[in-house]
């Protein structure tokens, strides 16, 4: 290896005679259009700084899930837009590397204070709009955004000294200058409205931006040829960054089994079922994928599009990876309460419901970690039944067991990891057990709703986009099978139907897919057959005759 440059030129050898700052180069020539379309230096391969920083992308994703579970519209919110700022951060960065990247000591700081913003992403994430009060974090955030903008500002800087006597590359980087100085001032004005607490909503400008940006960078990519993604590993980059949210699915799915087998110790033929679905979901997802994507150049403007619609399929293959450890974990919990329930009922007498409540709590306390507060409460009410006073009304026998009962499901249910939503009984210290079983019931039954509508229409869109993106990547050859379309066309209508599925949120039906083990295996069979139909149709093309 040389001796490493301070700052190197993005020019390939072919356009510039040298690669560090202080080499000359002879502009002295008759031909003006010599200097109107640079050369850069592309790299067939993906770097190893490259896929470190895609590391911090999969590392930020993990650990905000593990601090937010998705269980209600505002927990769902903040993860999609948690997402929203990673995923643009984590383009604009790839989209200059792509192009312009260089191995110098200027690139390398960059690179480190790009690793830096990600672990930013990492410290703001836990309390990133968890409550009106976390004003800090908001403001925090948007001061990172700024920063990490002003480094992509030096490194396009730093393009742009080098090229200025290019005419072809001077107006689009100037461009690209000109939005990162915009946006770093408005990110700069959106900390202020959170560090004098005047607007919680203003992290609005963040999504607006943080898309503009994007769109301006395609945009110039698509007009102006020194900015164009040909030759460069931008499909590679997508793809390696949808393996990496697949893996992080993996992590979720093992995370939750380990959860399961931690407090049950065995797993039913159902579980076992849902388990294996699970795993081939993440399987024939990765399969359907990579069999549709077109590693070869395929269009410069295709291709954009192609790039930019990867941001809501990488979003919803987050959530749909969520939601598959979601709906696993739902499907157990709900037979496991189901257990719980045997042998319980109001008809039997004060020790009869305190020897079941006995038995139950033994059982339950065993398995998971309640709080000092959850036991007493239930030896309480155990010992009230044990013991009951001559006059013992049935309402009060009910209310002594279903508060005991209702404590102990609570203590399994939070046990797997689950927040049970607090109810106005609780939040007023007033505990009416019938107004109280009925709040968290229809809490628990809102929040299965919320997992199954945003799971399945997740769902349905990674099958739809990846018919969709498999359309602007096809002619793999001059004269493609039009048999080929079929898979494409299917691809796009069983997304369109499964995203569908939602609307049973709406009737009666979603309970029953509470309590039915066949959700997962379900989904999985028409992913089966999906590339089952690809390979099918996937008939080569009948050679040209030369004569």
């Amino acid at each position: 290896m040389g001796r490493l440059p301070l700052i190197r030129s993005p020019l390939s050898k072919s356009t510039d005679r040298g690669y560090s700052v202080t080499s000359t180069v002879d502009i002295k020539t008759e031909d003006e259009t010599l200097f109107q379309h640079p050369e850069f230096e592309h790299h067939e391969e993906t770097s190893n700084i490259q896929l470190f920083f895609d590391l911090f992308f999969v590392a930020n994703l993990t650990s905000f899930t593990n601090a937010h579970e998705i269980n209600d519209i505002k927990t769902l919110g903040a993860y999609i837009g948690f997402f929203c700022m990673l995923w643009f951060t984590w383009a604009q960065v790839t989209y200059y590397d792509l192009r312009f990247a260089t191995d110098s000591v200027f690139e390398r700081v960059a690179h480190a204070c790009h690793f830096g913003a990600m672990v930013g992403f990492a410290i703001v994430g836990p309390d990133f709009l968890a409550n009106h009060n976390a004003w800090g974090p908001l403001q925090q955030l948007s001061l990172i955004l700024m920063a990490d903008r002003l480094v992509l500002l030096c490194q396009y800087s730093s393009t742009l000294f080098f090229t200025w006597r290019y005419r072809e590359a001077r107006i689009p980087l100037m461009v690209i200058i000109l939005s990162l100085i915009v946006a770093a001032a408005i990110y700069l004005g959106v900390s202020f409205a959170f560090y004098r607490r005047t607007a919680w909503h203003a992290y609005s400008a963040w999504y607006t931006v943080a898309v503009l940006e994007v769109a301006v960078n395609l945009l110039l990519a698509s007009r102006w040829r020194p900015m164009s993604f040909v030759k460069t590993q931008l499909v590679e980059r997508l793809s390696c960054l949808t393996l990496i949210i697949l893996g992080e699915g993996i992590i979720g799915l093992t995370r939750t089994i380990v959860n399961i087998e931690r407090h049950d110790l065995k797993f039913t033929s159902a579980d076992i079922g849902t388990i294996i679905s699970a795993v081939l979901i993440i399987y024939f997802i990765y399969q359907l994928y990579f069999d549709n994507t077109r590693f070869e150049p395929f269009g410069s403007r295709r291709q954009q599009m192609w790039s930019m619609l990867h941001f809501p399929f990488h979003l919803a293959l987050a959530l749909m990876m969520e939601g598959t450890n979601q709906m696993l974990l739902v499907g157990h919990v709900m037979r496991d309460l189901t257990k719980l329930l045997q042998g319980f009922s109001f008809d039997a007498t004060p020790q009869q419901l305190s020897q079941v409540l006995k038995e139950k709590s033994d059982l339950i306390f065993s398995r998971f970690s309640p709080t000092q507060e959850a036991m007493e409460q239930v030896q309480e009410h155990i010992h009230a039944l044990a013991h009951p006073a001559s006059n013992m009304t049935q309402e009060e026998k009910e209310t002594d067991a279903g508060v005991a009962f209702l404590e102990l499901v609570r203590t399994a249910v939070e046990g797997f990891g689950w927040e049970v939503p607090e109810t106005d009984a609780q939040k007023s210290g007033h505990a009416d057990f019938g107004e109280e079983m009925k709040q968290w019931g229809d809490g628990a039954t809102e929040f299965f709703s919320l997992t199954f509508t945003y799971f399945s229409i997740c769902a349905g869109l990674v099958c739809f986009l990846i018919g969709v993106l498999s359309l602007l990547s096809q002619r793999y050859h001059p004269r493609p099978s039009p048999v080929r379309y079929i898979s494409i066309g299917a691809n796009i209508l069983v997304g369109l139907g499964i995203s569908l599925l939602s609307t049973m949120t709406l009737t009666s039906t979603i309970n029953d897919m509470s309590e039915t083990p066949w959700t997962l295996p379900g989904l999985m069979l028409i992913l089966l057959a999906l590339i089952v139909l690809h390979h099918l149709t996937n008939v080569p093309p009948k050679p040209v005759d030369k004569d």
